[in-house]
């Protein structure tokens, strides 16, 4: 009797698997029918789970609604004194609330499930109930915890047995974390045995996912080849089973390879196929993440307008759909875009937006990390009796002793009889969609997490890339003062500080500039300060320092819109501009903040700034530099600087190194060659920060006439 029912429940099961032509509508038509099925149940083990079928089909796209139906099973699964469905009402409640990121209410959730498993001795639900917990350290970054829950549930599920679906889900959150923890080829073994068991229970959507995921782990290692090998058996494998989600991810991901190999156009055909795929499917989160890609590809290949396009079409999407995420990316690419075509004041402005979505990101994590607060003190306690028991090995063999309720009423009337048979149907057919949907949003979630984190990078690399275009050439700097030096150490992958030079008829103009902050934001200012400064020298003809300075500052004021409304950005530079004429060795110096050191006979001289800094003028007047002259003598040595330098903390009390002492150090190199002069000041820095941290950007200039 029991092999003809589950046979009857497999035709169902295969008649709605090749019956419907998308998931999405699979999963629509799934909800209307159960909920049309609902009114007519009569048996109350048999509504519990239709009810859990409709929450599982609800639980990532609308939690609410999943909340609402799984609260419902469980109402009445505690009434019935239905375990195992109360322990499927609390995963599904737990993932509800995992999917809105509260993961302290996920893990109270968890906890009782897990209490219930233990209680009961059904291995399957520990095993699932500890992986959904291992979910959750996951997203807090919490690596090694995770893992610790991962290979917990992989020791139950395989003395399970039975279960390979969930096995093979286990086995791919190993993979992940692995991967995460950057140790790639324990990521590749367990990637590898999660396929293993997808091809063996006929799961070619999953191995679809574990090819793509074998492809991600090669292109971290930097094994492009093998990459883009593992890509194309995973697009074969997504077109075939008609997975157009995954399609059109493995698409974007090959073009990312492409990227990486610096082989734009080979990339972008493969961007546009993804975004293709992606307007038809309606995804509106990933089909900016395709604009973003295929905007940053026209970047690369230097089709400003062209990305300029793309990227505002994602912006104004991912503004409709308030993912900050999203719009952060959108503010980078833009501010990258504009600092590529010299527009310098389109550049500030985006980065200057890109600060202020960053900061509200923030703020949003933080008041949620205080709304769950509410919560932590019981999930806390419940967590830490299982980690207790975890931890000592407590988690004896356990028996599977499930005492399911059988139905009771449905041989009495025909036409129920066949309605429950259907829902049945429908329910084991859900519960391995479930498997298999969890297992994909989890793939994919990490997926785009590690490429959005690699994009961000990327970006950062390239802004990079343009500051070092606009920096003068060794070979220009060399040419135009050849006895001299730069020390130039950036605190983050871009700078603040930079150093510039410009040469009118025989005299030289030449600066170190301290732009306000570090990291993107000095060093888009630094676009800015750079570009006035070649202006007031090749188009306005301004040789004199101080003159150049006046011009500098009205510059940043108008560019920023400074004013004392207090609308704009109040960022500004410090700096030491000199002008040297080659023939007469007559220096001319002006300065914001930033004082002028000099080494004549043996003597170290300074000649002070002016105390206001280039920008910031709230009183909307652009501010009068002193303009000093000096007549310098054949091997004299000029020093400028920034503040970065002095401003460091080491020593073996952890001070800051102090002006003092570097006019010492100045003092005593002055009469080494200039390259051994700065490998001196180098070694001198780097030994007095040892092991602390650059808290500045840092930028020293010598030269000797």
């Amino acid at each position: 009797m029991r092999n003809k029912y589950n046979y009857l429940l497999f035709f169902i099961c295969t008649v709605l698997l090749w019956s419907t032509p998308s998931a999405a509508q699979k999963s629509d038509k799934i909800i209307d029918s159960l909920q049309k099925l609902l009114p007519t149940v009569t048996v109350d083990t048999t509504r519990i789970r239709i009810l859990n079928v409709i929450a599982s089909e609800y639980t990532s796209d609308a939690p609410d609604k999943a909340t609402q139906y799984a609260n419902q099973a469980l109402g009445q699964a505690i009434k019935l004194n239905d375990t195992v469905e109360e322990m499927s009402s609390y995963l599904l409640l737990g993932l509800a609330q995992y999917y809105q990121a509260h993961y302290d209410q996920a893990l109270a959730l968890y906890a009782k499930s897990f209490d219930l498993a233990t209680k009961t001795h059904n291995k399957e639900k520990l095993a699932k109930t500890l992986n959904n917990i291992g979910l959750v350290y996951d997203d807090r970054a919490d690596y090694q915890k995770a893992l610790g829950y991962y290979l917990k549930a992989l020791k139950l599920s395989e003395e399970a047995g039975g279960n390979k679906w969930q096995l093979a889900s286990t086995l791919n959150n190993v993979g992940l974390i692995y991967k995460n923890l950057n140790q790639y080829d324990q990521a590749l073994e367990y990637y590898n045995r999660s396929m293993k068991i997808k091809e063996e229970v006929g799961n070619k959507k999953g191995v679809g996912n574990s090819l793509h995921n074998i492809a991600m782990v090669y292109k971290l290692k930097g094994d492009y080849e093998k990459s883009l090998e593992y890509y194309s058996k995973a697009l074969e494998v997504r077109k075939a089973n008609n997975d157009i989600t995954g399609e059109s991810l493995t698409l974007n991901n090959i073009g990312n390879v492409y990227e990486a190999e610096h082989l734009y156009d080979k990339a972008f055909p493969y961007f546009v196929e993804a975004l293709k795929l992606r307007e038809n499917m309606k995804d509106n989160y990933n089909l900016c993440i395709s604009l973003y890609s295929l905007g940053t590809n026209y970047y690369n290949r230097k089709l400003y307008a062209q990305g300029i396009e793309n990227i505002n079409k994602a912006l104004e999407m991912s503004k409709k759909m308030g993912t900050k995420d999203l719009i952060r990316n959108g503010y980078e690419a833009l501010a990258l875009i504009y600092a590529a075509q010299k527009n310098y004041e389109k550049a500030y402005e985006y980065q200057n937006l890109l600060i202020q979505v960053k900061d509200s990101i923030l703020n949003v994590a933080t008041s949620q990390q205080l709304n769950e607060m509410q919560t932590k003190y019981e999930s806390d306690k419940k967590q830490k009796e299982i980690e207790l028991l975890n931890k000592n090995g407590e988690i004896q063999s356990l028996q599977i002793t499930k005492n399911r309720t059988e139905f009771k009423l449905w041989m009495s009337v025909l036409g129920i009889a066949i309605l429950l048979i259907f829902a049945i149907a429908i329910l084991f057919y859900n519960r391995s969609r479930l498997k298999q949907k969890t297992n994909q949003l989890l793939e994919h979630r990490n997926t785009e997490i590690t490429q959005q984190k690699k994009e961000i990078t990327d970006s950062i690399n390239y802004a990079k890339r343009i500051q070092e275009s606009i920096l003068p050439p060794t070979e220009t700097w060399n040419k135009l003062l050849p006895d001299s030096f730069i020390f130039y150490r950036p605190k983050d992958i871009v700078s603040g500080d930079f150093y510039w030079i410009e040469q009118k008829n025989d005299i030289v103009c030449f600066a170190a500039v301290d732009c306000t902050g570090h990291g993107v934001p000095g060093a888009l200012m630094s676009v800015v300060g750079f570009n006035l400064l070649t202006q007031a020298i090749n188009e306005v003809n301004l040789v004199k320092p101080s003159e150049i300075l006046k011009h500098l500052d009205a510059g940043v004021t108008k560019t920023l819109r400074q004013s004392e409304e207090g609308k704009g950005v109040k960022d500004g530079m410090d700096l030491s501009l000199c002008s040297l004429n080659k023939k007469t060795l007559e220096l001319q110096y002006a300065g914001a903040f930033n004082s002028l050191y000099y080494v004549s006979n043996g003597i170290l001289k300074e000649i002070k700034a002016d105390k206001f800094p280039i920008g910031v003028n709230i009183d909307d007047k652009v501010d009068e530099y002193t303009n000093h002259t000096i007549q310098l003598q054949k091997g004299d040595c000029i020093y400028l600087y920034s503040d970065g330098y002095a401003d460091q903390f080491g020593g073996s009390k952890g001070k800051k190194f102090k002006y003092n002492k570097l006019k010492e150090l100045l003092l005593d190199v002055a009469q080494l060659p200039v390259e051994e002069q700065r490998n001196v000041i180098e070694n001198a820095f780097d030994t007095w920060k040892g092991g602390l941290e650059q808290i500045d950007d840092v930028v020293v200039i010598g030269v000797r006439v």
